[in-house]
């Protein structure tokens, strides 16, 4: 494809929001006049007035956790559109409600923002009704500073929709919805974990006891020995020590390690905290049998991914529950990779390239 080609199917996104704002904007249309610009371009403002919007029956929705904003848009392409406003709560009723709507105008294509999860519930409500919702990153989708309001934001939305310029985030179908549902439980579980585990240490370097500094694994199973002894009230550090019958480095540093200054107070949170450790263990092996079981249509594909050095079943079934797998929505593995957030980008300004690390992949 040749860069004329390209300009014109897929037109940039600077370009395009300078047709927006220059030729839309400057009507009016924006409530108020359009902002002084010294952009250049070969666009002339003729042609910029002149643009055809890509889509007729629109809406462009602002979500909140207990309200939307709703915009709808209808018109020919080379026309004003027809601006209705409405708003609703996001209660199943009424968005249902809301929905029909909808329908009964004609709209057929409807945006929003990936607001934190409370996009999802429109979504589910929506979709089974026949509209095409598509979710767009709100980064893509900023306002004119100044202008917010949730109506403006709705308005903004609808205008960028039926112009084709809101890039759409990747949705997989709902079955993978709800193993993503499990694999982020899951992984939620875990950083609960490790939050115990932290805590676990702190208790312990206040009592002064060193087992950290002598061992890699303070959880290991001499560990865990040790954090058992502690908590059913055994402080003595010989005896903590003697009770060591795993290989360990430096295991004439047992005692020296172990030698504290805990109290009842010490024993008593250990134990509470081993508590709360078993029990989300419990829970994380309860998630990854659910999630196995819930994986077997899909078990070729993890022992595929699998034979990757790197990746476990565990971290193969987050893949396929994260990005489905139907990879007709990634063009090539470049894509794809961009996507899960681990592929440098382009940070290039007076031909000097600067900073590319890859930007933490945001997922829907």
């Amino acid at each position: 494809m040749n860069v004329a080609e390209g300009a014109l199917k897929e037109p940039s996104y600077g370009a395009m929001v300078f047709l927006i704002i220059r030729g839309i904007a400057s009507q009016g249309k924006f409530c108020g006049a359009a902002p002084s610009l010294s952009l250049r371009t070969t666009i002339t403002q003729k042609e910029a007035k002149t643009m055809k919007a890509l889509r007729t029956h629109v809406a462009g929705v602002d979500v909140h956790k207990d309200m939307l904003a709703i915009t709808i848009m209808i018109g020919a392409g080379d026309q004003d559109p027809v601006v209705e406003n409405f708003q609703c709560s996001t209660m199943t009723d009424d968005l249902k409600a809301m929905g029909l709507v909808l329908v009964n105008r004609g709209v057929k294509d409807v945006a929003m923002e990936s607001t934190g999860v409370y996009w999802k519930p429109v979504y589910n409500v929506w979709e089974p009704l026949g509209l095409n919702v598509m979710i767009g990153n709100a980064t893509h989708m900023k306002n004119v500073p100044g202008r917010k309001t949730d109506m403006n934001d709705s308005h903004w939305i609808a205008q960028l929709h039926r112009f084709g310029l809101i890039k759409p985030s990747f949705v997989p179908d709902g079955v993978f919805q709800r193993l993503r549902l499990l694999s982020r439980h899951r992984t939620n579980l875990v950083d609960d974990l490790s939050r115990v585990k932290n805590r676990v240490e702190k208790v312990l370097q206040d009592g002064n006891i060193k087992w950290s500094s002598i061992v890699s694994d303070t959880f290991g199973v001499a560990g865990m020995q040790i954090l058992d002894l502690i908590a059913d009230g055994v402080t003595n550090a010989q005896t903590l020590a003697a009770s060591v019958t795993t290989k360990i480095k430096r295991k004439e540093d047992a005692q020296k390690a172990l030698t504290n200054c805990f109290t009842n107070e010490h024993v008593f949170v250990i134990k509470e905290l081993l508590k709360q450790l078993r029990n989300i263990q419990a829970q994380i092996l309860e998630v990854e049998n659910e999630l196995t079981e819930k994986m077997l249509p899909y078990a070729h594909l993890v022992e595929e991914l699998d034979k990757i050095p790197g990746i476990d079943k565990i971290l193969a079934m987050a893949i396929i529950a994260e990005a489905s797998t139907d990879m007709s929505a990634f063009p090539d593995e470049r894509k794809f990779a961009a996507w899960a957030g681990v592929a440098s980008g382009n940070n290039e300004s007076a031909g000097k390239k600067k900073d590319q690390n890859a930007d933490t992949a945001i997922h829907t």
